[in-house]
């Protein structure tokens, strides 16, 4: 695994990802670890953060955690700290992405998504704020270059991101001597996150997406990979000035159109 960042950067930081069973969240683990990070790799399927924990080698733990559990997160976080001595960084990768028309958006899709996506990301954050303050750590949330313009069959997904971050926008204004950052994701392959969509809405919504302009094959909204924004993502870790909101999407003059699963 190669990549720009300097390991010198990230040697012996204790970092948790919650999210971290596959996609950017997954990517993101073992990019630090191949770095010298210890990482805690946390999600609800227990079987494949053991599995990216081992593939960290001794640089890497697989904790089971439910983020809409309040004491699941406590747990997580506490077991964390007592296996590393402390904890340096959070990052939340972990989402819940349904393709849903809004007329079609019933209660149970609402309340799901948001609290895997906004709800849960707070109380990871609750807990590790202990943790965070005497490391001087940051927290780090994912975020989706939606915001703002949400495209159609995913207006439930964005605005609980928009909601996500104006969160941290208020962690920021109650805890100003902490670096909490918001890193918006534009498409990337490799995520998992369209595995559960019901494809014949996504063919359907899809000539819509290129119509308005939305989606493109290549250059600017043009799909990146999950490798490539993990490395993005680790650079709010790593940067020595704080990097407070980004966006992410792919280089329209460097785009090359990723080999697709």
């Amino acid at each position: 695994m190669s990549s720009a960042v300097p390991s010198r950067e990230l040697e012996g930081r204790r970092i948790l990802v919650v999210g971290a069973s596959s996609g950017i969240g997954r990517h993101l683990g073992l990019l630090a670890a191949s770095h010298g990070a210890t990482v805690a790799f946390a999600a609800r399927r227990a079987s494949l953060v053991q599995e990216a924990a081992l593939e960290a080698g001794q640089h890497g733990i697989g904790l089971v955690l439910d983020v809409r559990d309040p004491a699941s997160c406590e747990q997580a976080v506490a077991e964390v700290v007592d296996a590393f001595g402390g904890l340096d960084d959070i990052v939340y990768s972990t989402a819940v992405d349904r393709l849903v028309r809004l007329a079609d958006a019933d209660a149970d899709v609402w309340r799901d998504t948001y609290e895997t996506n906004v709800i849960g990301a707070a109380l990871v954050c609750r807990a590790a704020l202990p943790h965070l303050k005497a490391s001087r750590g940051r927290a780090v949330f994912i975020s989706a270059s939606s915001v703002g313009r949400p495209l159609p069959g995913m207006s439930v997904y964005a605005s609980s991101k928009a909601a996500l971050e104006e969160m941290v926008r208020g962690w920021r204004g109650e805890h100003p001597d902490l670096a909490f950052a918001t890193v918006r994701v534009g498409s990337a392959l490799g995520t998992g996150v369209t595995d559960q969509w019901d494809r014949e809405l996504l063919v359907e919504l899809s000539s819509t997406w290129q119509q308005l302009g939305y989606v493109h094959d290549n250059g600017p909204g043009a799909p990146m990979t999950a490798e490539q924004a993990a490395e993005v993502v680790l650079l709010t870790l790593t940067s020595p000035v704080w990097l407070r909101e980004l966006t992410v999407v792919s280089d329209p003059g460097r785009y090359t159109p990723p080999i697709r699963p």
